[in-house]
This record gives structure tokens, sequence and C-alpha cells, in this order.
């Protein structure tokens, strides 16, 4: 059985996960909502609602996290990196979607400390919450996707990264619900598990990443498939381990392997937000998208290194 969390670790790791994850829902929102076609009103003000619904909890989670949440949350760049408000300016500019940069500027300043006992029933309600507008997000995304499946809508948004975004919506209700029960959502016993989902999720995103460039790039769009390649590879040897179980025979390895090709991926996601930023390369990657997925190999190497 699970050992259960104590209420000062039950605190830390939901506002950690909510400050992560209530922005990548919002951008998901973002992206759909910059993506659909402006014909399609009805969808496209849908996709607002959510934006500035995930804004509004975002907002309250800043709120108890200051003082509330680990230096190590805090010190990995998974919330808001050192371009994220850049990025969000370059990207309110080209879309003319309204982005709260007052709230980024709140999170650049959030501070560490010591757990507050009694926000114990706040961050529950906040979780409950993120739980049901994110069950509602990933309900509104399969609805895109079956349209844009039957012809019915155009969206510049790829269908795989439709499926992409809606995986992502269901992990982050999963964790939700595990802390809820008082479990931890990234316990070492789901390493493997974990390491295998995020290792397709940094597949696709280079797989994204290959197919937004322009095809000039061409030696970008290289690099990107080779580490879509690299990242199946080890999902697919996370998988054959665990379904031998052989976990901890090969969990040392496989972790360090894991390590550095995340930081490679964050290295060259981290190159290219700045080429995007300084109109330095060709492709129809806005820039909150590029500085987006380099937080999320942000969060990845955290999990590996702080697990």
């Amino acid at each position: 059985m699970d050992r259960q969390l104590e209420t000062m670790e039950f605190i830390q790791k939901s506002l950690g996960l909510n400050l992560f994850f209530l922005r990548i829902m919002k951008e998901h929102s973002l992206i759909l909502e910059a993506g659909i076609a402006p014909g399609n009103t009805e969808l496209v003000e849908a996709a607002g609602g959510f934006r500035r619904g995930f804004n509004n909890l975002l907002n309250e989670a800043v709120r108890m996290a200051d003082g509330n949440v680990s230096r190590t949350v805090l010190e990995s760049q998974e919330i808001v990196t050192d371009r994220t408000l850049e990025a969000e300016e370059k990207t309110e500019e080209l879309s003319g979607i309204d982005i709260d940069t007052a709230l980024t500027k709140m999170e650049m300043m959030l501070r560490p400390g010591r757990e507050d006992p009694g926000l114990e029933d706040a961050v529950r309600r906040l979780n409950s919450q993120a739980i049901n507008l994110t069950r509602s997000l990933a309900d509104f995304k399969t609805t895109v996707l079956n349209e844009v499946l039957d012809c019915n809508l155009f969206t510049f948004v790829l269908p795989s990264m439709i499926e992409h975004l809606r995986e992502e919506a269901d992990t982050y209700i999963e964790y939700l619900e595990k802390l809820q029960q008082g479990s931890d959502p990234y316990r070492e016993m789901q390493i493997m598990e974990t390491k295998a989902f995020w290792d397709h999720i940094m597949a696709e995103h280079a797989q994204f990443v290959a197919h937004l460039l322009d095809p000039s790039e061409a030696k970008l769009i290289r690099q990107a498939n080779r580490f879509a390649e690299r990242f199946f590879g080890l999902a697919r040897e996370a998988e054959w381990a665990n379904s031998r179980g052989r976990f901890d025979r090969y969990l040392r390895a496989l972790i360090q392997e894991e390590i550095r090709t995340v930081r490679d991926i964050r290295d060259f996601k981290r190159t290219g937000e700045d080429m995007i930023l300084g109109c330095q390369v060709r492709s129809v990657i806005i820039p909150l998208l590029a500085d987006h997925i380099l937080r999320e190999a942000n969060h990845f190497l955290a999990v590996l290194v702080n697990r």
C-alpha cells in the first residue's frame, strides 16, 4: 500500500503540480484558440473561455504558493523560464489574443518557504476545481479532434498534436486524483511508467517541431527527427524492462541515460526558442509554444533528478 502523504507534503506537491500544469492547460487553450479558423466562432470563444478559466485558477495557485512552494520547483524553470515573458508578449502581438503577463511577473517573484498547514482545505478545493475544468477541456479537445477528423473543421493545429494535448490533460487529472487520495503521483515505484509517458511526450515534441519548421530548415529538421527516434527508443527500453520485472536491475542506467538525453533536448528547445524570438528561423511555431515545450522538458528533468 502506498504511503499516505503528510499534510505538508500534500500542500507542497499539489501547489508545485498546479503551478506547472495549470499554465500548460492555459496554453493548450490558447493554442487551440489561435489555431482554429476564425469562422468557427463558437469553438474559438469556447477555447478563449478555457484560457481565461485556467488563468483564474493559476492566479489562485500563485497567490497560495508564494512562500509555500519548494525552492526546487522554483529553480527548475518548469513554471516559467527566463524567456516566458518575452514569448508571451510576442505571441500576444502576433495573435491578438490577450495574455495575462502580469500573472507571469507574479510567478517570477514567487518565494520558497515552509508550507502553511492551514492551506490544506484551500489547496484541496483548488485541486478539485482543476480536475473539473481540465476534464471539460479534455472533452473539448475531443470535440475539436473529431470535427477535424470528420473534415468539418479546419485548424492549424495538427490532429496528432490535439491528441497529444488531450493526453497531457488526462495525465494531469490522474495526478491530481492521486494527490486528492493522499498518494504521490511521482512515487519511485511508478518511475518507469512516468518515464515512458514523458519519453513519448518528448518524442512527439520533436516530431511537431520537425513538421512546423520550414522545409528549408533541413538541419534543424534532421536534429528534431533524431530526438524523436532517441526518445521513442528510450520509451521502448523502459516498457521492456517494466514488462519483464527488471525494474531495479536497469533503473539506474536507464535514468542516467534519460537525464543526458533530456538535457540535450532541453538545450535544443532553448536554442530554438531563442532563434524564434530573434526571428532567425523559418517556421510556423508561435513563440509561446516554443517556451511551452521547453518548460515541459524542464519538468521532466526535475522529475528525474529529484525523484
